[in-house]
C-alpha cells in the first residue's frame, strides 16, 4: 500500500524539496548575481506554484530548480518589450 501525499504539502515536505537542490540554486543565484530581495522573490514564487501542483508533480526537485532557473533567466535576460498594436516597430 502506497501512502497518497496530501492535497497541499507541509512545511517539513517543502523544506525536504527545497534541502535537496539548496546548494544547486544557491550556485546558480550567486553565478547570476541575482541580488537578495530579487532572489527571495523569484524562490517564494517557485515555491508557491510548486504548492500548487504538488499532487501533479512526480519530481518535485527536479520540477522546482527548473521553475527557479527559468526565473533566474527571465530576470538575468530579460526578453526585448515585444512592440504594442498601436506602435510602430522600431526600423
Amino acid at each position: 500500500m502506497t501512502k497518497e501525499s496530501p492535497e497541499r504539502p507541509t512545511k517539513q515536505d517543502l523544506d525536504q524539496v527545497y534541502g535537496k537542490i539548496r546548494l544547486q540554486v544557491d550556485d546558480l543565484l550567486w553565478s547570476q548575481r541575482v541580488p537578495q530581495e530579487k532572489a527571495t522573490a523569484l524562490l517564494r514564487e517557485a515555491v508557491l506554484a510548486l504548492v500548487h501542483r504538488w499532487n501533479r508533480v512526480r519530481n518535485r526537485e527536479q520540477w522546482l530548480l527548473d521553475r527557479i532557473e527559468k526565473a533566474v533567466r527571465r530576470t538575468v535576460n530579460p526578453s526585448p518589450e515585444e512592440p504594442r498594436d498601436d506602435e510602430e516597430p522600431p526600423s
